[in-house]
């Protein structure tokens, strides 16, 4: 009987905790904050039928559109900076809410962000008609994860780019490095713990590891060393796993919230000009 309830115990501790995990993982929110670009706003069907609010920028002069995959908190409203950063080059964006931010309907969960992640891409090639070289898919923070997934799945299409800023490996590592609050100590306890919370995060892995390699398009992952939010150490050990061909930037300054940091690198990849990469320290 002891170990039946020792078991009990355990599972709904581990319950509790995936339970929890949420309020950690997502914080979306209905507020919406003032514009001020010349935005289009469009609702995106869903394969389960729900609808996705999103904002939408025309690409000028034959630029490339950005398909931009948020962070955790807020909603589209609230990255209207990352658009700012890069619409006075021409290029074009869509920044869409998953399931249960903002005015997107729906619940939200690790699988239906990447239907989400679909259907945003589906959006730009079928009502927009823009052709898959001229789409360049942009993950940012949790947003790697359906980013990343949202690549993998459409291997079969000659997408311009995908681009990686601030990218995590997977959850569990994130849990860990949240209780630990270091990459670069105890790195022997961190893993551990990652193993840990493995089963825990059974329905939010996001286990970008397993699948960047898998990525076909020229890809470029960029991330900073002032980022207290992802350390730098986990991006690049996420980078390491990519392929051979796939570019890095690692940027000497700029947080987590910021995205110029970022910009020059990004547009020198995008133009096809060689990298302006600094070459990060040893871990």
């Amino acid at each position: 009987m002891g170990i039946i309830f020792t078991f009990i115990a355990v599972l709904l501790a581990a319950l509790a905790l995936n339970l929890f995990a949420n309020r950690v993982i997502f914080r979306p929110m209905k507020k919406e904050w003032p514009l001020t670009l010349p935005w289009e706003k469009v609702f995106i069907p869903t394969r389960g039928g729900k609808k996705l609010h999103a904002l939408y920028l025309p690409a000028q002069n034959g630029k490339e559109t950005l398909l931009f995959f948020h962070g955790k908190a807020g909603n589209v409203t609230y990255f209207e900076d990352f658009a700012k950063t890069y619409a006075k080059y021409g290029y074009g964006i869509l920044i869409f809410d998953y399931r249960g931010y903002g005015l997107s309907q729906g619940r939200l969960t690790e699988q239906n962000m990447y239907q989400d992640g679909a259907a945003a891409l589906g959006y730009l090639l079928k009502e927009k008609e823009i052709t898959p070289q001229k789409i360049v898919i942009w993950g940012y923070s949790l947003g790697n994860g359906p980013a990343v997934q949202t690549a993998v799945d459409f291997n079969i299409l000659p997408l311009k780019a995908v681009i990686l800023q601030s990218p995590f490996t997977h959850t569990p590592d994130m849990a860990a490095f949240i209780i630990l609050r270091s990459w670069r100590r105890g790195r022997t306890l961190q893993r551990i713990l990652s193993a840990l919370f493995k089963p825990v995060f059974f329905n939010k892995k996001f286990d970008n590891l397993s699948k960047i390699r898998r990525i076909h398009a020229p890809l470029l992952v960029a991330y900073s060393r002032q980022d207290t939010v992802i350390p730098w150490q986990m991006s690049c050990a996420l980078a390491d796993k990519a392929s051979r061909t796939a570019k890095r930037y690692f940027s000497p300054r700029g947080t987590h919230e910021q995205f110029r940091w970022a910009e020059r690198a990004a547009v020198d990849f995008l133009s096809g000009k060689k990298n302006r990469s600094t070459r990060p320290p040893k871990r």
